[in-house]
């Protein structure tokens, strides 16, 4: 006896599909679970003498056969009805002939889908296969093409870490230019002011040291000038007074001259032979 699908009980019984699979969950039908061609699991229902009465009433046209028929295996033998003891009259297979025709040409039909599918799935298992052969032949490039890589991976990762300390110094750096950009905002608006002032007092003092270098040079100059009126006046004087003492020297040269002359004079007359004494007496007493 052939099993059907939880639809199809569920058409033949006209109750709904969940019904079907409540009463097989709850043994109130018997069936079991299969694998369709689609490789699915689902239920197979045995008839029972409710489905196999209502069965002869039913179209089978209407009912699709795509498993092969089962003899029922367990179950409640009181609620199911074996091949041995159904009687079906020879009118009900004639008139099922043509559907069951029907459905065992959608079934060749199917089948041979599934064996082109099979085959397809077969001819890229063999290309698979192919591709696995020329990959294995070619592992070795491949191997060196994952071991440039990783090297290329590795050098990547060292320049993003270069770059990472490169960006980290930026910082750093960006950080310390704002440090000194702060301190430079601050001079400006702090110590720039005190050193403007500063600078205008040191310009001040500068001027006034200008002025008095000034006023001490012109005194200087002044004083210069009255020196050198000072040294011709003083040299005047002098000359006059050279010229004093040499006219005074030529005079005592003269005077000193005159009375060497009077001192040779006389020494001259001293060395002259003189008169005895007695002679200049009695002279002067003939006198």
């Amino acid at each position: 006896m052939r099993t059907l699908t939880v639809k199809e009980t569920a058409k033949v019984l006209g109750v709904s599909v969940r019904t079907i699979q409540n009463r097989l969950a709850t043994n109130e039908l018997s069936g079991k679970r299969i694998t369709n061609q689609y490789g699915t699991s689902e239920w197979r229902v045995w008839p029972n003498k409710e489905i196999t009465e209502k069965l002869k009433d039913f179209q089978l046209d209407e009912v699709s056969t795509d498993g092969p028929s089962e003899e029922f295996q367990g179950g409640d033998s009181s609620a199911v009805l074996e091949a041995e003891s159904v009687e079906v009259d020879r009118n009900y297979f004639e008139e099922t002939q043509a559907p069951i025709t029907t459905i065992i040409r959608e079934m060749s039909q199917q089948f041979a889908e599934q064996l082109s599918k099979e085959k397809q799935i077969n001819l890229q298992l063999q290309y698979e296969l192919k591709e696995k052969d020329v990959q294995l032949k070619l592992l070795p490039d491949f191997q060196k093409q994952a071991e440039d890589r990783r090297l290329e991976a590795e050098t990547k990762e060292l320049e993003a870490i270069a770059l990472a300390k490169q960006i980290e110094a930026m910082k750093t750096m960006a950080a310390e230019k704002a440090v000194d950009l702060a301190r430079l905002n601050q001079l400006e608006t702090e110590t720039l002011p005190s050193l403007e002032r500063q600078l205008e007092q040191e310009r001040l003092q500068r001027e006034r040291a200008l002025e008095e270098a000034a006023s001490k040079l012109s005194a200087l100059e002044n004083g210069k000038r009255e020196a050198e009126e000072a040294k011709a006046k003083l040299e005047e004087s002098l000359q006059s007074e050279i010229a004093r003492l040499r006219d005074e020297k030529d005079d005592q040269a003269k005077a000193i001259e005159s009375k060497f002359d009077a001192l040779n004079q006389k020494l001259e007359e001293l060395k002259k032979p003189q008169a005895s004494w007695w002679k200049k007496l009695l002279g002067s007493s003939e006198n």
